[in-house]
């Protein structure tokens, strides 16, 4: 039981000292998805905005041109700062992930959300000019282009949450610590070095800030994919080996993914 205790303690111990780059990249994707969600809120507001004034063009007769530009304006400026930031945040996020990710999509989709700025800043100039001139025909056909740019924006707002966060998926990287267990199944402290291959590389214990794999027993940071973990042999000693593909579904409570080997000693 006390080494099962101890085991337990040396691995939340371990994670919660490693920092990962990953983690980093995370946060500033985070950050671009709430920017995307801030994007949708100001749609939703300046949506209010629109039905608002057809009520004051079709019901009350008292539409407010000023007040409308107003809110249009407001709205346009909060979009162009979201904007501004997503693609900044997708900046760092692909400046500090150590797998490289593709954000022309999020980009362009970025980039869309200003070209519609454009576009309602011109129909709000010339609803102003219609409200001004007692036109109220012409006023109410502006009326579904300037929801048609709203629209766009908050789709737009959407897929670039969507392609965040498959890139969340792409990158991610895991911790997986080896636990040793007797061929009874109890835990033991054979501890002689552990490796693990993806096919093309192998990693050892501690990688990759620590490259002596005679130390620890944890892997940091390792790419999705599908890994063969095993351990060197130490005199007449050694463990079986274990293949894991490396999914979020394996992460235990503490974030990390456990793979036990059985010692075998001759």
């Amino acid at each position: 039981m006390k080494k099962i205790i101890l085991y337990a303690f040396t691995l939340s111990v371990f994670v919660f000292g490693q920092t990962s780059a990953q983690s980093v990249v995370e946060q500033n994707l985070n950050s671009a998805i709430q920017s995307a969600e801030n994007v949708k809120q100001e749609v939703v507001t300046a949506r209010k905005a629109v039905n608002q004034l057809v009520k004051r063009l079709t019901v009350l007769g008292n539409p407010n041109a000023v007040l409308f530009e107003s809110q249009i304006n407001a709205h346009t400026n909060a979009v162009l700062d979201e904007s501004d930031n997503i693609q900044y945040y997708i900046g760092l996020a692909q400046s500090n992930s150590t797998i490289p990710f593709s954000a022309t999509a999020i980009t362009d989709a970025a980039n869309e959300l200003v070209n519609q700025n454009d576009i309602l800043v011109g129909l709000t100039a010339n609803m102003t000019a219609a409200i001004t001139s007692n036109n109220t025909s012409l006023a109410l056909a502006l009326i579904q282009p300037i929801r048609t740019a709203l629209n766009k924006q908050f789709n737009k707002a959407g897929s670039i949450i969507s392609n965040i966060e498959v890139i969340k998926n792409n990158i991610r990287t895991y911790t997986v610590c080896i636990n040793v267990v007797d061929n009874q199944g109890n835990p033991t402290t054979y501890n002689a070095g552990y490796y693990a291959s993806n096919g093309s590389t192998y990693f050892y214990t501690g990688y990759p800030s620590d490259q002596d794999y005679g130390q620890g027993n944890c892997f940091y940071d390792l790419a999705p994919g599908t890994y063969t973990f095993g351990s060197f042999q130490d005199y007449f000693c050694g463990t079986g080996s274990a293949t894991v593909t490396l999914s979020p579904s394996l992460l235990n409570a503490a974030g990390v993914i456990e793979v036990t080997l059985v010692v075998w000693c001759e």
